[in-house]
């Protein structure tokens, strides 16, 4: 495995653990894979100084965000 995927795979494990805490893993919809899927294949930042708190907040709202009507 390349440090890029292995990078990939450590950002899309960190934003699913976001994810399940909010919603239990069992609540991860298909959508929410991808909405990890792809943050962890972009190079957006997080501030390492952010409580999980924070960091839940964050991804809540990518996914409140994605899910707004268009206008």
């Amino acid at each position: 495995m390349t440090e890029t995927e292995q990078r990939i795979k450590m950002r899309y494990a960190f934003a699913m653990s976001s994810y399940a805490r909010m919603f239990t893993p069992s609540g991860i919809s298909e959508e929410i894979k991808l909405i990890c899927r792809e943050w962890s294949e972009g190079d957006e930042q997080i501030s390492s100084l952010l409580t999980l708190h924070q960091v839940d907040y964050y991804f809540a709202q990518k996914w409140r965000k994605r899910n707004e009507p268009r206008e």
